[in-house]
């Protein structure tokens, strides 16, 4: 996905590098240059850069550095690796507003109900718990936050709730408030969709800067929300279909899901800010996405 900080606010840069097989490696130090876009002036001039444990490499930009609306900033990467220098070569923007994405595993389950009891769960009887907690010692072989963000179901009353926050230590699953206590009840856990909820926005990111536009000047998301949630869940379906082929039930959803979705794409009405001034103005109503044959490149 594009990278991208909002105008005249800070915001951090931050990448990993690999070695030429692909495997990510910690350098022993780094700096970063910025170029404005189309200008040899520079924004970051040979900044140095935190190295953490893992090689994340990061820099933190200020308001100042982020105060000139454009697309296409260059930041040149400088890093020493088994004392040899190297250099790569990133781009990102300068926005007013981010095109977020608004829908989370509960949305895409009510759309396909199929998924409550299929898909990545697991099941099991809570030792103890509350109307926000649900804790089993079972749990405790998962990572940290396996289940963050996934959906639980309280079998005894059928209940969903998003999870927020997973600790294996402790086998210690964190819900939005429930209206009953989970202690001694059978669960549902769901694995979240963290990763097909991303591909289907960076899809629908690819498919609106195919016709000429930009996603940051789409105002407002839940103009975006249907198409979302139904490439979502083909993105779902397309990870369960498994060897069956074509003849399974998750393969006809997958397909039928994409085509629906974009075919709810073409037909879409949304607020697109042409004059990038963070305002829709009388001139910049509500028009059909089939409708609009230009845009701000």
């Amino acid at each position: 996905m594009r990278r991208q900080y909002i105008a005249d606010m800070e915001g951090v840069f931050s990448t990993y590098v690999y070695d030429t097989n692909r495997r990510k490696i910690v350098p022993t130090s780094a700096t970063i240059t910025v170029y404005k876009p189309a200008s040899i002036t520079k924004v970051v001039d040979a900044g140095v850069m935190t190295v953490a444990g893992d090689g994340l490499l990061s820099y933190s930009l200020t308001a100042t550095h982020n105060d000139i609306l454009g697309e296409n900033y260059k930041a040149v990467i400088t890093y020493i690796y088994a004392t040899i220098s190297y250099s790569e070569t990133f781009f990102y923007d300068v926005v007013i507003a981010k095109l977020t994405n608004i829908i989370t595993d509960i949305d895409i389950v009510n759309e396909l109900p199929q998924l409550k009891d299929n898909g990545w769960r697991v099941h099991g009887t809570a030792d103890s718990g509350n109307t926000m907690t649900i804790v089993d010692a079972e749990l405790k072989r998962y990572e940290d936050d396996y289940f963050t963000n996934g959906v639980a179901t309280n079998l005894t009353n059928d209940e969903m709730r998003e999870i927020t926050d997973f600790v294996s230590s402790t086998g210690t699953v964190t819900i939005v408030t429930a209206t009953a206590t989970a202690a001694v009840h059978k669960y549902i856990l769901r694995r979240a969709y963290r990763a097909e909820i991303q591909r289907a926005f960076e899809k629908i990111e690819e498919l609106i800067i195919r016709a000429g536009h930009r996603p940051n000047l789409i105002l407002d998301p839940y103009d975006l929300r249907e198409v979302h949630i139904c490439y979502s869940v083909a993105e779902v379906c397309k990870g369960l279909t498994g060897a069956g082929g074509t003849d399974t039930f998750w393969w006809q959803m997958w397909k039928d899901y994409e085509a629906k979705a974009y075919a709810i794409f073409k037909s879409i009405t949304f607020k697109y800010d042409e004059s990038n001034d963070g305002v829709i103005s009388a001139t910049e109503k509500q028009l059909s996405y089939r409708n609009r044959t230009t845009g701000r490149g």
